[in-house]
């Protein structure tokens, strides 16, 4: 039976609610905000922060499942979050009002059928710091192909209306969804294009943004953008099999990307294999030119204390870090670049399941030294440590500091031997890793707790941590009295590997953390939730093995994307461990790569 053309357009309506709640309802964590922006929202239409391709969203988080360590850690509820959260049950509401009031046949296969469809996606990040604005685009295929001569179709529905044209007399419509939150979205031949909110292509007075209206026009016209050229990507095809996801290092580090110079973005590709165990590949776009000495992490690893919750190798660029530091420190830019020019060679950042999440340990290489650029260093290094680290004190009136009404405890400096000095300032906090109490100044500290922060100079290296048990550790492995975490590596792959995990720690920190942030008479309900949900799952997670990350042995000469392994050291499984939880990863001799069904990527 033919359908008149007032059907045919609320049945448009209705297939693009769904299509324009795809990433609202399914990546929720990413798209979340308080309300929609009226005005022109601020993001680089040529350079996203990720980028999703993938063949059907609806599949994405079951596929994430199939890796069996997040299947214990995550468990089923991951996926029914997604497929029961508000904005799509309200979305199905929607639709199933559109039908009721115009009498259409509409059947849940439809919806399913939608959600379905193969997509390209570009986020960006949101000022809360998600990945919130978002830009859509598929092919139409099969019951969205009645969208052709839609535009011909006057809207009886008052979510719907027209608020811009792109070129070619292209119209853009806004879909309202709630109060506070509208779609924006163009159709051009086969092609949808849907955008998160209209300040992604419109101003505040509604006028097209140039820049991003051609981006839009060309997503139409060909369906390509320009994530292919910035992350160097295979252009994807109408039907992509399985899901690539593409985060940059620059989201990922919070905008420090001076710690990361030479790592430009991570690549995670699942292939569909059927119902076997998940195949997801994990890749790093490396620029070799900006890795300081090939980002050979062997000497860092050598010099850390064993049994870290995580560690990782940072390819710090020393010179931008120094113009971070000049700008916080009164030395000015003159001390920071002494201290950079003197640091040479990735930086290295633990946790530690003794310590706590706010007192991860850094360690960094110092060139090859002679006595007088020795003793600048260190005088350049007690200077900035004293500038910069402390906190106001209110009772340290009499520590004998000068800087008038802003004091501060003293800085306290310790030779241990001809090439080890140490300085150290208590600085007050609830969340300190030292009771105030057991201090010898417990007088002149301001809460319960305080951080001993500490940097030491010691053999070529140098070590901070705002717990001085972390840098007396690696101080006690410089002197081989405490195992080195380059003891439980496979010694030829020290200089490639980037990131350790030791599951049993990290499971010990987050819970111990969890259990300090819930105070019983505080959060008794959350610290509850956290004792039957989380818990169990940070069980299961202690009982894999060490896990670590490296690199190719030869790196590109040129930028490019490089293939990353995950090697498991099934040997330190312990024979207590449970069956369950280390399915999967438990077998093998010590110390090989995650090649078994359903570990890769893991």
């Amino acid at each position: 039976m033919k359908m008149s053309r007032k059907k045919i357009a609320i049945l448009v309506v209705g297939l693009l609610v769904v299509a324009g709640v795809i990433i609202q309802a399914v990546w929720r964590p990413f798209a979340h905000r308080k309300a929609a922006e009226t005005g022109e929202i601020v993001l680089d239409i040529h350079h996203p922060d990720a980028v999703i391709d993938s063949e059907a969203l609806s599949r994405l988080p079951r596929d994430i499942l199939r890796v069996p360590l997040l299947h214990d850690v995550l468990t089923q509820d991951f996926v029914d979050y997604y497929e029961s959260d508000n904005t799509r049950l309200s979305a199905e509401g929607a639709l199933r009002r559109l039908a009721f009031e115009h009498q259409l046949d509409w059947r849940d296969e439809l919806i399913r059928r939608v959600f379905d469809e193969p997509a390209h996606v570009l986020l960006w990040r949101s000022p809360d710091g998600r990945l919130g604005y978002w830009v859509m685009s598929m092919r139409r295929n099969g019951l969205a192909k009645l969208l052709q001569g839609f535009g011909n179709v006057a809207a009886s529905d008052a979510q719907l209306s027209q608020v811009a044209r792109l070129s070619g007399g292209v119209p853009v419509y806004a879909l309202k969804l709630a109060v506070g939150r509208t779609i924006l979205f163009a159709t051009k031949d086969d092609r949808l294009v849907v955008l998160s909110a209209p300040g992604v292509l419109l101003d505040a007075k509604g006028g097209l943004l140039g820049e991003r209206a051609d981006a839009v026009s060309e997503m139409l016209s060909s369906g390509r953008d320009d994530a292919a050229r910035v992350y160097q990507l295979d252009a994807p095809g109408d039907a992509p099999k399985g899901h690539r996801l593409v985060v940059s290092a620059n989201y990922l580090s919070f905008g420090y990307q001076a710690f990361f110079s030479g790592i430009d973005a991570l690549r995670f590709d699942f292939s569909p294999n059927g119902s076997a165990a998940a195949n997801w590949q994990t890749a790093a776009l490396i620029e070799p030119g900006k890795l300081p000495q090939h980002w050979n992490s062997a000497d860092l690893w050598r010099a850390l204390p064993a049994n870290p919750a995580a560690c990782t190798s940072l390819p710090a660029d020393w010179k931008e870090a120094s113009g971070l530091l000049g700008k916080v420190a009164d030395a000015g830019a003159q001390g920071a670049t002494a201290i950079g020019d003197q640091l040479a060679g990735p930086a290295a950042v633990c946790w530690y399941a003794k310590s706590t999440l706010v007192a991860p340990l850094f360690v960094a290489r110092v060139k090859t030294q002679d006595a007088a650029s020795s003793a600048a260093l260190k005088a350049a290094l007690g200077k900035t440590f004293g500038n910069v680290i402390g906190a106001y004190e209110a009772k340290a009136a009499q520590s004998g500091e000068a800087g008038g009404d802003y004091r501060r405890l003293p800085v306290t400096t310790r030779e241990q031997g001809a090439d080890v000095t140490v300085w150290q300032r208590p600085v007050s906090a609830r969340a300190g890793t030292a009771l105030s109490s057991k201090a010898p100044f417990a007088s002149q500290l301001s809460a319960e707790r305080y951080f001993p922060v500490t940097l030491a100079l010691a053999r070529g290296y140098m070590v901070f941590s705002p717990d001085a048990r972390l840098v007396d550790d690696t101080l006690a492995v410089l002197d081989k009295r405490y195992p080195a975490l380059a003891d439980t590596l496979a010694p030829q792959r020290l200089p490639r590997t980037m990131l350790t995990l030791t599951p049993s720690s990290a499971a010990a920190l987050i819970e111990r953390e969890a259990g300090a942030a819930l105070p019983p008479d505080q959060e008794s309900v959350f610290r509850n939730a956290s004792r039957t949900h989380l818990v169990p799952k940070l069980h299961a997670l202690a009982h894999y093995p060490p896990v670590s990350l490296t690199l190719p042995q030869d790196l590109p000469g040129s930028t490019g994307w490089v293939p990353v392994e995950w090697w498991f050291d099934r040997a330190k499984v312990g024979a207590g461990a449970d069956a369950g939880g280390a399915a999967g990863v438990a077998t093998g001799g010590a110390d090989t790569p995650a090649d078994l069904p359903g570990t890769e990527g893991d």
